[in-house]
């Protein structure tokens, strides 16, 4: 009996030291968090040159006028952005100017023009955000918001359209800076 005591003594010994015992280990929540701000980005494109301007070199009614139909230039250009950006396309001179040949041009005034108008197409090549079509002789800027965040290696055309310059252009070199921008809405 005394050996059944001692061992009953013993056994609760065992169990409850485990309830008085401290843990050994602890727990606390660690918080974390990152931010990433609003990022564009656009690919620096290649300067696009119309070294000879398509006019209609025969005499009549259509002579000096641009001739029918257009002449691009068509390039790839990366554009990104993180968040849902606007798109937008402006023109320095609102147009492709010879400001040299404005003397010439107001000699017949009806007749020839020292602006040829052109557009700028920049096209998403996934649909990751709207086309845009900036055409100078209808708007001083125009632009698009994409839905949300893009990463594009998209297509970026320029255009000289008959339909767009209804005079004679005087002789000369004609210059513009078409600006791209991608940025807040």
């Amino acid at each position: 009996m005394k050996k059944l005591l001692i061992a009953a003594v013993v056994s609760t010994a065992f169990i409850s030291t485990g309830a008085f015992a401290q843990s050994a280990t602890d727990s606390a929540d660690l918080s974390i968090s990152a931010t990433v701000g609003d990022e564009c980005s656009i690919e620096d494109p290649a300067a696009v040159v119309f070294a000879d301007v398509n006019i209609n070199e025969g005499a009549g009614p259509t002579a000096l006028l641009l001739k029918n139909g257009s002449q691009s230039d068509t390039q790839s250009i990366y554009v990104s952005c993180n968040y849902a950006a606007k798109l937008s396309a402006t023109s320095t001179n609102d147009g492709l100017l010879n400001a040299a040949g404005a003397a010439l041009a107001a000699n017949d005034a009806a007749d020839f023009t020292n602006k040829i108008e052109y557009r700028v197409l920049l096209n998403s090549t996934d649909s990751s955000f709207p086309n845009l079509d900036f055409r100078t002789k209808l708007e001083a800027s125009d632009s698009v918001t994409a839905g949300g965040a893009f990463h594009n290696d998209a297509t970026l055309k320029v255009v000289i359209d008959r339909d767009d310059t209804s005079k004679r252009p005087v002789a000369g070199t004609y210059v513009d800076t078409a600006v791209i921008t991608l940025g807040a809405v």
